[in-house]
């Protein structure tokens, strides 16, 4: 799968807070698996973040993966700003990363849709008649990709209309991809062409 931001699912503790969900997307199933075992979603600038990883010491990142909220990202950051920015610039460079990071976290201009298309058995799949944040920022309106069945991140699906509904879309970033092919459209032929490449080069399955 082409993945936008990446991580890997690991198991959850029962204790952990609850995503944030706007109230007006309640009414909605939104990513059930954080519901029910905790830790938050995130979109994030992966490039930046490579930016800002290559001031930590090895061994040390900052991939937003196994916290419970944003506000627990952010004083992840206050903290290695603190300890690891030598300069006026690293300094600068964190509080870029965290600023773009609390703007792209904005729920509320996130699209809301329910997939149509075919359920996938991948990791990183998604399942028929469920609902799937995309996100984006009221100021970058850009697909992204799906918050899907992994509940971390966002990775790149088809947009093609037939394969899902728009539910809530306050930016109409969602409907701009689908019907005017935006940036970030991604046709089934695109997609189902980047899997077979990605598939080759996993081997065959044992």
């Amino acid at each position: 799968m082409l993945i936008l931001n990446g991580g890997m699912s690991m198991g959850r503790d029962q204790n952990r807070a609850k995503p944030y969900i706007p109230e007006n997307h309640r009414k909605y199933p939104l990513l059930p698996s954080s519901r029910k075992d905790g830790g938050e979603v995130f979109s994030y600038p992966s490039e930046l973040l490579s930016e800002v990883e290559a001031i930590l010491p090895r061994g040390v990142g900052l991939t937003p993966y196994g916290y419970d909220s944003y506000e627990e990202y952010f004083a992840q950051i206050d903290k290695y700003v603190q300890k690891y920015a030598d300069s006026d610039r690293d300094k600068e460079l964190f509080e870029k990363y965290k600023a773009k990071v609390a703007a792209m976290n904005q729920k509320e201009d996130w699209s809301v849709l329910r997939y149509l298309g075919p359920t996938t058995d991948e990791l990183f799949g998604l399942t028929h008649g469920n609902v799937y944040y995309w996100p984006c920022s009221k100021d970058a309106p850009v697909y992204e990709g799906v918050i899907d069945d992994e509940e971390f991140t966002s990775y790149l699906y088809s947009t093609e209309p037939e394969d899902w509904e728009i539910l809530e879309d306050p930016t109409g970033m969602a409907y701009n991809t689908m019907f005017n092919r935006a940036k970030g459209y991604m046709s089934r032929k695109d997609y189902d062409h980047i899997q077979k490449q990605l598939k080759a080069m996993e081997g065959p399955r044992s």
